[in-house]
C-alpha cells in the first residue's frame, strides 16, 4: 500500500501515535482518511478529523455531514470549527482563510495531543504550487513551501499523498464507495489558482503526462538546494531578541555577503522565526540599519503602554512582555539586566518623556537622546525600551542607561523577562 510505504520508507513511527488529519470532506482528504482508517488497526494509531467550515458557501454544511456520516462507528474524533463571518476581509480572503485554517489545526493537534498533523496535498496540488509561486514571486522557497516533510511550530508536518495524482484519488474513492463533496468554487476561474488549473496544467501534462514526476523531481532539488543555503546561514552570528519588538544584529556580520544574500538571509530568519514567506522588501517587516547594527521589526508594532506603578517581586506587563523586577536572583525567567536604586522606594514603569534628560555622576544632565544614539537604538525602538523610575527619578533605561546617582542605601535590582 502507497500510503504505508510513505511512513515507513521515511521511518516515521504510526504505533500508538495520534494524528491529526485536516479534512474538507473533498474527494482528497476523504481518500487520505480512508486509507489511514485501514491502516489504524495494524499500527494501533489515534485519527483525529480536523475540519473547519470557512462559511462561504451555502451549501458548506455538507462537509461535515459527509464526514460525520464517514466517521460515524469508526472510532474517529472530529473536532469541527467554523471561521466567523466579521473575520472575512474584504480583499485577499484566500490568504486570509488560509491562515485562519492553519491557526485551527495548529490549536487541534495541540489540544488532542498530536504527534503529526496531515494534509491531503497531492501531485496536482504541487504544480499548481510551483505555477502559482512563479507567477506571483519567483521566490524558490514559495515554490517549494508544500514538502512531504515538513516542521509547523512543533509538529511535524506531513503530506504522504504528494507523490499522487488527483485522477488516482479520484479512482480510489469511487472503488471504496467513499462519499465525498465537491466544492462546486473550484469550477470558477474567478482567482488564478483555478485557472491555473482548468487551462494551463491540463496543457502541460498534454505536451508531457509525467510533467507531475517533474514538478516532484524539482521540489526535491530546490529543497536540497535551500538547505545547503540554509546551512550556511546557520554558520553565521545569528539576530538577537531586542526590547520585545525586534531582533538585533551587528552590520559586520553578513559583511561578506552580497546585497541579495543578506535579503536572501534576513527571508531566511522570518521564515524561521515567524513561519512567514516574504518577498525581496520583506513584505510586512522593516529592516532598519542604524549605526552599526540591523534592526529587524514588524511594520506593525504594539500599542506603547503609558506609565504605571509596580511592586518588586511582583510580575507585571509591559509592551507585551511579562516582566519582574526583584531584589533577589530568580532562578526562573531570563535575565535581562540590573541597577541600583534606594531600598525603599516606589517604582514605575514606562516610556522617557520626549526631551526627558537624565541624572549624571557629576550633577550634571543628559538628554535621553544623546545616550539612545550613543548606545545605537533608532528612534522606531526608543519608546519599547524599558524605562524604570524609583521615587519619580529615572535609574535604568534599556541598553541605555544606568543609575549613576549612586549613595550608601542603595541596593542591586535585577529585571527578568517571564516569558
Amino acid at each position: 500500500m502507497q500510503l504505508e510505504n510513505f511512513f515507513n520508507q521515511r521511518k516515521i513511527s504510526l504505533s500508538a501515535k495520534t494524528l491529526v488529519v485536516a479534512t474538507s470532506g473533498g474527494p482528497d482528504s476523504m481518500a487520505l482518511l480512508d486509507m489511514l482508517y485501514k491502516l489504524r488497526g495494524k499500527y494501533n494509531f489515534r485519527l483525529v478529523v480536523a475540519h473547519l467550515d470557512h462559511q462561504l458557501r451555502p451549501d458548506a454544511h455538507r462537509e461535515i455531514e459527509v464526514i460525520n456520516q464517514y466517521c460515524q462507528n469508526k472510532e474517529i474524533a472530529v473536532v469541527n470549527e467554523y471561521w466567523p463571518v466579521e473575520m472575512h476581509p474584504e480583499k485577499g480572503i484566500e490568504a486570509a482563510a488560509r491562515a485562519y485554517r492553519y491557526s485551527f489545526l495548529l490549536q487541534t493537534a495541540r489540544a488532542r495531543h498530536a504527534d503529526y498533523l496531515l494534509t491531503a496535498h497531492h501531485l496536482d496540488d504541487l504544480i499548481e504550487n510551483i505555477l502559482l509561486k512563479f507567477i506571483r514571486s519567483g521566490n524558490p522557497s514559495e515554490m517549494n513551501n508544500l514538502q512531504a516533510i515538513s516542521n509547523f511550530q512543533e509538529f511535524l508536518l506531513l503530506r504522504p499523498l504528494l507523490s499522487m495524482e488527483k485522477v488516482n484519488l479520484l479512482a480510489y474513492d469511487k472503488a471504496n464507495h467513499i462519499p465525498f463533496v465537491i466544492d462546486q468554487t473550484n469550477g470558477q476561474d474567478d482567482v488564478l489558482r483555478n485557472r491555473l488549473r482548468h487551462n494551463v496544467v491540463p496543457l502541460l501534462k498534454k505536451e508531457n503526462p509525467l510533467i507531475g514526476r517533474n514538478a516532484l523531481r524539482f521540489s526535491n532539488q530546490i529543497n536540497l538546494l535551500l538547505s545547503l543555503v540554509a546551512h550556511r546561514f546557520d554558520q553565521l552570528a545569528q539576530p538577537e531578541p531586542f526590547v520585545g519588538v525586534s531582533y538585533r544584529l551587528p552590520i559586520s556580520t553578513l559583511s561578506t555577503l552580497s546585497r541579495a544574500e543578506q535579503i536572501s538571509y534576513w527571508q531566511y530568519f522570518i521564515w524561521r522565526t515567524w513561519h512567514r514567506r516574504v518577498n525581496e522588501n520583506l513584505s510586512s517587516f522593516k529592516l532598519i540599519s542604524y549605526q552599526g547594527y540591523f534592526y529587524l521589526c514588524k511594520n506593525k508594532l504594539p500599542v506603547l503602554e503609558k506609565s504605571k506603578s509596580i511592586k518588586i517581586d511582583y510580575e507585571f506587563s509591559f509592551n507585551q512582555r511579562r516582566l519582574i523586577i526583584s531584589r533577589s536572583k530568580q532562578e526562573h525567567g531570563i535575565l535581562i539586566d540590573c541597577f541600583k536604586a534606594p531600598a525603599k522606594a516606589k517604582f514605575s514603569v514606562g516610556l522617557l518623556a520626549q526631551g526627558e534628560k537624565l541624572p549624571l555622576k557629576n550633577g550634571h544632565h543628559v538628554l535621553s537622546k544623546k545616550k539612545f544614539a550613543e548606545n545605537s537604538i533608532p528612534n522606531l525602538l526608543r519608546p519599547y525600551c524599558l524605562s524604570v523610575y524609583a521615587n519619580g527619578v529615572t535609574v535604568y533605561v534599556e541598553h541605555t542607561y544606568h543609575n549613576q546617582l549612586v549613595s550608601e542605601n542603595e541596593q542591586k535590582y535585577y529585571i527578568y523577562a517571564t516569558n
